[in-house]
């Protein structure tokens, strides 16, 4: 195990010195990745000025969709207010199934591929009939998820959400949250059974939708687009700026989750520890940030400040 984790740390910091001088945009899961208890907006935001600062750009590829735009469009449009950058920043919610550019004073719709209210109705009766199968109900469910969705449902998302697609989850309580970019359902307690929800979803969801886990609470049902919705994220953003795929460096904690789209590119990297012990291939993307003495989203700074310096 030892020899295997020197292995994957030699690796990680070879490709971030190979990436150094190539960088010149920030791909960047939110919740577990550059977020937690300890980092939160103060921190997430310190540390995109010193990014924006060495003119680089930066780009949110979060499963947060509603709430990316509430919580992190604000505090981005004003750094770039105080700081006068000029460099393009991004947001895209809903595990990259819609895409803005944030600008000092506006948002710019790059793509939307949102659902129809009929949609969000269809993916919310597919998703109850399989926890319904699968005999999971709401006390089987994460506490945490349960509460998060319960406050959700108690905020105003007037201008972000319609009234009528939040009005198709408020009878379960907490259980679920209904948007236009995604559906998201709490998952069990009994992580075992996570891998058996997200494959159960996308049998009963067909061609048109796909669902994955977006952490140990939530799993996400989005529009299937024709690849994975992050890689079409990163890939759109890369089109506009005119940069090539070994210009972005991208980070998350879902290697096997929501995240696989995101860290599939030549410098992509993860804080997910477990991975060591699933990855087949070393030497291919993403690079596991190891260290003993460091939280995970400390990993990811640590990354981000070497790559900048």
């Amino acid at each position: 195990m030892l020899m295997n984790t020197q292995l994957h740390s030699g690796l990680a910091q070879a490709k971030l010195e190979e990436a150094k001088p190539l960088v010149k945009l920030f791909g960047l899961d939110y919740d577990g990745t550059v977020s937690d208890a300890v980092h939160k907006q103060p921190e997430v935001f310190g540390l995109v000025e010193k990014i924006l600062a060495k003119n680089k750009s930066v780009a949110f590829i979060t499963a947060r969709a509603a709430t990316a735009v509430k919580v992190l469009v604000p505090p981005l449009q004003e750094l770039l207010n105080r700081e006068n950058v000029s460099v393009p920043s991004f947001v895209a919610g809903g595990n990259g199934t819609t895409l803005y550019e944030v600008k000092k004073n506006e948002l710019v719709e790059i793509y939307n591929h949102g659902f129809e209210l009929s949609q969000v109705k269809q993916a919310a009766e597919v998703g109850r009939k399989v926890y319904e199968k699968l005999g999971i109900g709401r006390a089987d469910l994460s506490e945490k998820g349960v509460e998060n969705f319960k406050k959700f449902l108690l905020d105003s998302w007037d201008g972000y959400v319609p009234a009528e697609m939040i009005d198709v989850c408020r009878p379960y309580d907490g259980e679920l949250f209904t948007e236009q970019a995604k559906v998201t359902f709490v998952l069990p307690k009994d992580k075992t059974l996570h891998v058996k929800v997200v494959a159960e979803l996308n049998q009963a969801l067909g061609e048109v939708y796909r669902a994955v886990a977006g952490d140990d609470t939530y799993v996400h049902i989005t529009r299937k687009l024709e690849e994975d919705s992050k890689t079409v994220a990163i890939k759109s953003i890369l089109k506009l700026l005119g940069l090539e795929p070994n210009q972005v460096a991208t980070f998350g904690d879902m290697p096997v989750g929501n995240d696989a789209g995101l860290l599939s590119f030549s410098y992509s990297f993860t804080n997910a520890d477990e991975f060591v012990g699933i990855k087949t291939e070393a030497e291919k993307p993403p690079y596991v940030l190891l260290d003993a003495e460091l939280s995970p989203v400390d990993r990811v700074y640590k990354a981000i400040d070497f790559l900048i310096s």
